[in-house]
């Protein structure tokens, strides 16, 4: 069996984990042999089908896994995309790996019953049945289809996650820079979160602001706000009082409110834990 390689570096990695893997297995030192840092021979007389299946499937379904994706997955966003800052795609190939490592389980996506690894090695299983000669390059480019669509799919994914993220920053731009500009009506105010999206006011007296006042502010501040779309229980009114301090009592500090509460308004924002509230939450609370 012999692999081409384009690039000596990928050579080397190759060879030296086969080798790695050959001494682990006891193989003879003669199975492997790189000539000129470009071509690695492998000898199958030893016994080809072990060969395959214990060294240079798994080595190869390594190297891919470990040192070639991200290249092809910035080329993915490069040539089929068409994001070719390295500031976009060092961001995107964040998003994207959190994807695949299950990292963002907020993100709605498709279960797969087959992971990367084992489409990988599939490829390599079907692609051996029929060769022995072939080169590195031409087998990532031409046989790892499958491969190349499940990280096209994390790569679209990614970008709508991405453009998400920039809307929103331009959105917490938009109401910071609103919220800045507005005279501050009241001193402090109390908001306690008390469950899902479920927030109640108080005032800097330590009242209870009922519904229909956070209504009434929500659409004072909403109608000086055109095109503007935001959470009128919580946000919108403490956006039309623009307080000089927030007190923000949860015990979700992920929460998107909480964390949206805390991108408007900053270092106003001081945020306790639900059990530190100071004042009696029985009171007019339905």
């Amino acid at each position: 069996m012999k692999i081409f390689f384009k690039y000596v570096e990928d050579a080397v990695i190759v060879y030296e984990s086969l080798c790695a893997k050959r001494s682990a297995l006891s193989y003879g030192s003669q199975c492997l042999k790189l000539v000129n840092n470009q071509l690695l021979v492998i000898d199958e007389t030893y016994n080809r089908e072990a060969i395959l299946q214990d060294m240079v499937i798994p080595v190869l379904t390594h190297v891919i896994l470990k040192k070639k994706e991200k290249k092809m997955m910035v080329n993915i966003l490069k040539e089929q995309f068409f994001y070719s800052e390295e500031e976009e795609q060092d961001l995107l190939l964040q998003i994207m790996g959190g994807i695949m490592e299950g990292e963002r389980g907020e993100i709605p996506q498709k279960t797969f019953s087959l992971p990367r690894e084992l489409l990988i090695r599939q490829a390599l299983q079907d692609f051996f049945i029929h060769n022995v000669t072939f080169t590195f390059e031409s087998f990532l480019q031409f046989r790892l289809k499958e491969y190349q669509e499940r990280l096209r799919y994390y790569a679209e994914l990614a970008i709508d996650e991405y453009k998400l993220e920039q809307d929103y920053q331009i959105l917490i731009h938009q109401l910071r820079q609103a919220a800045n500009e507005r005279q501050s009506s009241t001193g402090a105010v109390y908001v306690m979160h008390l469950n899902k999206n479920k927030f109640v006011l108080y005032d800097q007296s330590s009242r209870y602001v009922p519904e229909h006042e956070c209504t009434a502010l929500a659409e004072a501040f909403l109608s000086e706000q055109e095109s503007v779309y935001i959470d009128s229980t919580i946000i919108a009114p403490l956006l039309s009082l623009s307080p000089a301090a927030i007190h923000l009592y949860s015990d979700q500090h992920d929460h998107d409110f909480v964390y949206t509460i805390q991108n408007i308004f900053q270092e106003k924002v001081m945020l306790y834990e639900k059990n530190e509230f100071p004042f009696d939450q029985k009171q007019n609370i339905t």
